[in-house]
């Protein structure tokens, strides 16, 4: 399972047209198994853990580009500190106020709605590349 996962985000990178660094490929599994949205810092922790130590500038140029390739999402919590999220599918983040968590909602009827509404909605000649939706709570 382990190989399997590093075969599959070097493929994600190298689709994305980057070099397949191992530095890249830790940062985009570790990122892809966690559901906390973490911070650069946060995820610099848990490479140490799992044996990855690199710069926290190292980290935040591997998210900034990756965010531009679309491999991750990048958001902001409600401190407005960056949060990083390894999920590009479409689903719903919502952020609690109380303990500054982000929680994912899935729902694939609510995507559906979404899509058929904008398609018929959006000014002319404009199309929807990806959706983001956030919810306070």
């Amino acid at each position: 399972m382990k190989n399997e996962k590093i075969t599959l985000c070097t493929e994600m990178i190298r689709h994305a047209g980057l070099k397949a660094t191992p530095q890249r490929i830790s940062v985009l599994k570790v990122l892809s198994e966690l559901k906390s949205h973490p911070s650069a810092e946060m995820l610099m922790e848990e490479l140490e853990t799992q044996g990855h130590v690199m710069s926290v500038g190292t980290i935040y140029n591997i998210l900034e580009t990756f965010s531009q390739k679309g491999l991750i999402l990048k958001l902001k919590d409600n401190q407005e500190v960056m949060r990083f999220d390894g999920n590009t599918d479409f689903h719903v983040h919502v952020y609690n106020k109380t303990n500054d968590d982000i929680l994912d909602y899935f729902d694939s009827n609510l995507e559906v709605i979404l899509k058929d509404y904008f398609e018929g909605n959006l000014p002319e000649g404009l199309s929807i590349n990806r959706m983001d939706v956030s919810l306070y709570a």
